[in-house]
């Protein structure tokens, strides 16, 4: 399952680390898109983006277009924003092509994160309508925001799925959990407060986030 391109998606996402840690500008721009790159050919290569794999490969296709465009200049940040949305459209697609048990223990899932997710909107919303046309920037990030938080509560409910083993489906929970700290670290840094090494933190969270959806979905999918 674990082929050499796997391996080059790894070895390129600690030279990303590295490079965001130590402010190689140049290594960055190379290692942030040959991660995803080679975690989409490593995709492709073992799932053939055959059945249910479809929809994650698409949502690395959108990553990867998120990722050029935050990358290339600040004034592509709701484009990024964009690209990352459909990203996760995809990522509901793929975890909701069985639907989900109604249970008590669902519904509080679902209350836990409505809540974590008001509550970051409410950190940021007075940074994000101090930035030029704020309000439209706010509208952008509640909505990718919704999404967002979608998609985190679709990767958790497949912990009460019979379908999902529990080891695939704390995977790919482990994953959008990691990709929720990662976008609201990215989003306090802009519009909060600097954080010390902030992008480093981000990178950081975000390339274990794809790891783990994509690790955990591909067992589920091709085993």
């Amino acid at each position: 399952m674990f082929t050499w391109a796997f391996y080059l998606a790894i070895a390129f996402a600690l030279l990303d680390w590295a490079s965001t840690w130590k402010g190689w500008k140049v290594r960055l721009y190379i290692a942030k898109p040959a991660t995803l790159i080679f975690l989409i050919l490593w995709t492709l290569q073992v799932s053939g983006f055959q059945g249910g794999m479809l929809w994650f490969g698409i949502a690395l296709c959108f990553s990867l277009l998120g990722d050029i465009l935050l990358m290339l200049n600040p004034r592509y940040f709701l484009a990024g924003l964009g690209a990352f949305l459909l990203a996760h459209l995809a990522f509901l697609v793929g975890f909701n092509q069985s639907p989900a048990p109604l249970s008590l223990g669902v519904m509080l899932v679902a209350v836990l994160v409505g809540i974590s997710a008001a509550r970051v909107i409410r950190v940021l919303r007075p940074g994000i309508l101090q930035v030029p046309r704020g309000k439209r920037f706010l509208s952008a990030v509640i909505a990718y925001g919704l999404t967002l938080t979608l998609m985190l509560l679709s990767a958790l409910l497949t912990l009460f799925r019979s379908d999902w083993a529990t080891i695939h489906a704390l995977l790919v929970s482990i994953g959008a959990m990691l990709f929720f700290v990662s976008d609201t670290t990215l989003a306090y840094d802009r519009f909060v407060r600097k954080i010390s090494h902030g992008q480093s933190y981000v990178h950081l969270t975000y390339h274990l986030a794809q790891f783990c959806i994509i690790t955990g979905a591909m067992l589920h999918f091709l085993g």
